[in-house]
């Protein structure tokens, strides 16, 4: 028999939010697995004790951010309206059907201003970290790191021409020392000093977006973006750091100090990293060998000259302190130059 129904959406009804939420949802298993009280401790110093309004629960605020980044919404105010209609993200957040959903506004401005120039986004991320570590989900012997390009809300077009030092100070102290522990090792005399000369290069400076940086790559696309480097754990694959720079930042150059971070706060015993061949360099190499870990770095396609013999053709005799090229003759040392 044909029958249809009352549109009518009018009649009350009694329900628990709890029904209304799968139980293998993603955001239980984050609730049940992540202890995120400890927030509220974290942020206490960024606020008032007895002025102003109440504030917006910091518990609710972070959540709030965390389900924009988890399931991808980029936007503020849209993060607004999802929380509003979708029952699960009231539930995580602890919010009833009837309880207002906090303005975006609220988010953007804690975020801009509150907590500006804080590490509270950081410590939240590595307790986080921490409460996996001792679930024995990260063992701290393996890590692998990458980078991933994220665009910039910046038109390509709209830019000012910059010229900036390049930060080399760093390595060229830790090369000179190198060369002249290699020098007395061998009898010379130390080289003498030399004036320092700073490299200066001319950057694409960005007038909408000023912290982005104009990235051009090869098969990459071309314009202002950001640099999201992240590393893995190899246990069970998850991520303990995540560090952003502009994306005319090399992959190569906040590595260590990222790698370091993540030793001294975990207490990594690290035994090995993997990486591609964009960290492929001399600090990196050296870095690595000093910290007495084994790095598995991919190789990058290498061109012969010809007539000439490929590096890893050369045999070195560490006894002897020579090389043996590829037709048996001896190269000895001579000096260590810069």
């Amino acid at each position: 028999m044909f029958h249809t129904r009352n549109p009518s959406q009018n009649a009350a009804e009694f329900v628990l939010l709890d029904q209304l939420v799968e139980e293998d949802h993603l955001l239980r298993k984050i609730d049940k697995h992540i202890d995120f009280s400890f927030i509220i401790e974290k942020v206490k110093p960024y606020y008032s004790e007895n002025k102003g309004r109440p504030s917006l629960d910091p518990l609710i605020l972070f959540k709030m951010m965390f389900i924009g980044y988890l399931y991808g919404i980029r936007s503020e105010r849209q993060l607004e309206k999802e929380i509003y209609y979708n029952m699960a993200y009231r539930w995580f957040l602890g919010l009833n059907i009837n309880d207002p959903v906090p303005h975006h506004s609220t988010i953007s401005w804690n975020r801009r201003t509150r907590f500006k120039d804080t590490t509270i986004f950081q410590d939240i991320f590595d307790e986080i970290v921490l409460q996996a570590i001792n679930h024995d989900m990260v063992g701290g012997r393996v890590l692998f790191t990458d980078s991933t390009h994220l665009k910039a809300n910046a038109n390509k077009h709209k830019y000012t021409r910059k010229t900036i030092e390049q930060d080399t100070q760093n390595y060229i102290k830790d090369l000179n020392e190198a060369i002249q522990e290699d020098r007395e090792e061998h009898g010379k005399k130390p080289l003498p000093a030399k004036e320092e000369v700073k490299a200066e290069k001319e950057i694409r400076h960005s007038t909408t977006d000023p912290e982005s940086g104009y990235m051009y790559r090869e098969n990459k696309p071309e314009g202002f973006f950001y640099l999201d480097h992240r590393t893995t754990d190899m246990k069970h694959n998850i991520i303990t750091d995540a560090y952003v720079t502009p994306g005319n930042v090399h992959d190569s150059v906040p590595y260590l100090d990222r790698l370091d971070h993540q030793i001294a706060r975990f207490r990594f015993e690290v035994e090995a990293v993997a990486l591609d061949s964009g960290y492929l360099t001399t600090p990196i190499c050296k870095g690595l060998a000093d910290r007495h870990i084994f790095g598995v770095i991919a190789h990058r396609r290498y061109h012969p000259t010809r007539g000439l013999f490929p590096k890893w053709k050369f045999h070195y005799d560490s006894e002897q302190d020579s090389y043996i090229c590829p037709n048996q003759q001896v190269l000895t040392y001579s000096t260590t130059d810069r």
